[in-house]
C-alpha cells in the first residue's frame, strides 16, 4: 500500500510536459477583441423586421435567459422567434454543392428559383452587410451543466448563392456581382474570426460557393469587363488571420473545459482517478497547433498543416486515469477543418487566376509560366485540364464525387472570350 500510495504521489507530482504548457498559454493568449462586433447580427441573421439597436437587445435578452436559466435547462431558442418573422429558406441547399453547377441549376428553371427567393431582399442586405463587423464571438458561455451553447441557424447565410446566380440569369448580371463578391467577403470574415468551427466552416462553405458562382459569371462575360470595386477586395489573396482557425479554436477549447469540469463532480474517490488541471494541459495541444508559429508558416506557404499525433499515456496517468482517458476519447482530428479553410482561399487565388489569363493576350498554355506569385503557391500552382477546359488544382480537403465534390477545384477557362 505505501509503494501504491508512493507511486500515486509520484505521479501526481509529475512535471507537466513543457509543450502542454506551450499549448495552454497559446490558447489563453488571446488578443485582445477589438472593433465592431457581428455577435448580434449572426444572432438574428434570419429574422426579419429588427433594426440594429432591436437585434442587440434581442442578444442581450438572450444572453440574460441563458445566463439565469435552469441548470440543464437553460433555453436555446431566441426570443424573435416570437416576436419577429423568419422568411422561408427552401431554396438554399438546391443549387449544388459549395457552388458547383449552381448557375446551370438557376438556369435551367428560373421560375421555381425565384418563386423561392421571394421576400428575401432584407435577409440578402444582413448577409452582405455581415463583412462590416470586425469579430463574432458569441457572449454564451457552457456551464458544467449546460454545455451546448445556443448557436444561430446558419441555413440563411447559404440562400444568396442561388440568389445572386438568379440575377445574372434575369439579366441584371452587375447586382449578381455585387451580391457574390460580398457574400465572399461576409464568408472571408467568418473563417477566421468566429469563436467556433461551425462559423468557420459555414464561412469555408459561403466562400467557396460564392467564389464558384463568380467564376462562372467571368466565363460568361467579356475578358476585360469590369468588375464592382467590392470585387477587388473580394479576390485579394487571404491573408494568414484570414485562413487560421486559432479563434475557432480558442473557443471549441472553451467548450471543452466545461465539459471536462463535469468530471470532477464524481465520487469523493474521484480526485484519485482525475486532476482537470492536468487533463486540460493533456487536451491543449489538441487545439494549440493551430495557433503556433509552424501553422501560421504552414498557412502562408499553402502547405498542409499538422496536427500533434494522439500522446500515449505517460507515468502522470497513474494519477489521472480518467483524464487520460477522456484526452485520448476526445482527440478526434481536426485536419479536415484546416483543410477547409486552406481550399478556400486557393479558390479565391483560382478565380483572379482565371480572370487574368483571360485578359492575356496569348493563349492561356503561353501565359501560365508568367502567372503572378499572388495567384499561386509554391504547394499548389494552377495548371489547364487536359482539354484545356478548366483551370485546376487539388483539392486539400477530401473528395465526395457522390455528392459533386471532386479532387479538383476548377474554375471553367472559355476558348474564347465572348
Amino acid at each position: 500500500m505505501l509503494l501504491a500510495a508512493g507511486t500515486w504521489l509520484a505521479a501526481r507530482l509529475w512535471p507537466v510536459p513543457q509543450a502542454h504548457q506551450d499549448a495552454l498559454q497559446l490558447l489563453r493568449a488571446a488578443p485582445p477583441v477589438e472593433g465592431r462586433s457581428g455577435a448580434a447580427a449572426v444572432w438574428t441573421l434570419g429574422f426579419d423586421g429588427m433594426d440594429a439597436a432591436a437585434r442587440e437587445q434581442v442578444l442581450a435578452e438572450d444572453l440574460t435567459r441563458w445566463q439565469q436559466g435552469a441548470p440543464g435547462r437553460r433555453p436555446q431558442a431566441s426570443v424573435a422567434e416570437e416576436r419577429f418573422p423568419r422568411p422561408a429558406i427552401t431554396a438554399a441547399f438546391g443549387c449544388g454543392q459549395r457552388g458547383i453547377g449552381c448557375l446551370a441549376a438557376v438556369r435551367a428553371d428560373p421560375a421555381a428559383f425565384a418563386a423561392a427567393h421571394v421576400g428575401h431582399e432584407a435577409l440578402h442586405m444582413r448577409v452582405a452587410e455581415l463583412s462590416q463587423f470586425d469579430h463574432y464571438a458569441l457572449p454564451f458561455r457552457a456551464y458544467d451543466t449546460d454545455l451546448m451553447t445556443p448557436l444561430p441557424s446558419m441555413q440563411p447565410l447559404l440562400d444568396t448563392l442561388s440568389a445572386n446566380a438568379l440575377a445574372h440569369v434575369q439579366g441584371d448580371t452587375p447586382r449578381a456581382l455585387q451580391g457574390t463578391c460580398a457574400d465572399i467577403l461576409t464568408g472571408r470574415r467568418l473563417v477566421g474570426r468566429g469563436d467556433n468551427l461551425l462559423f468557420s466552416m459555414i464561412g469555408a462553405a459561403l466562400l467557396e460557393g460564392q467564389a464558384h458562382l463568380l467564376a462562372d459569371l467571368l466565363a460568361e462575360l467579356p475578358a476585360d469587363a469590369a468588375l464592382p470595386p467590392v470585387c477587388t477586395a473580394a479576390l485579394q489573396p487571404m491573408t494568414v488571420p484570414e485562413q487560421s482557425l486559432c479563434t475557432a479554436m480558442r473557443g471549441e477549447f472553451a467548450m471543452g473545459q466545461a465539459a471536462l469540469r463535469t468530471s470532477e463532480q464524481g465520487s469523493v474517490l474521484q480526485p484519485l482517478v482525475f486532476n482537470l488541471a492536468r487533463t486540460e494541459a493533456r487536451f491543449a495541444p489538441h487545439y494549440a497547433w493551430a495557433c503556433d508559429a509552424a501553422a501560421m508558416q504552414a498557412l502562408a506557404d499553402d502547405r498542409p498543416l499538422r496536427e500533434p499525433a494522439p500522446q500515449p499515456a505517460g507515468f502522470d496517468c497513474v494519477a489521472n486515469a480518467l483524464g487520460c482517458r477522456l484526452a485520448a476519447i476526445g482527440a478526434m482530428t481536426m485536419r479536415p477543418y484546416a483543410d477547409r479553410a486552406q481550399d478556400s482561399a486557393a479558390m479565391l487565388r483560382l478565380v483572379a487566376a482565371q480572370r487574368w489569363l483571360r485578359q492575356q493576350a496569348d493563349p492561356p498554355a503561353q501565359a501560365l509560366p508568367r502567372l503572378p506569385a499572388s495567384m499561386r503557391s509554391s504547394a499548389r500552382t494552377p495548371v489547364l485540364s487536359p482539354d484545356g477546359r478548366w483551370l485546376q488544382i487539388p483539392r486539400r480537403a477530401t473528395a465526395r464525387p457522390d455528392e459533386g465534390i471532386t479532387a479538383m477545384l476548377q474554375v471553367p477557362m472559355p476558348a474564347t472570350a465572348p
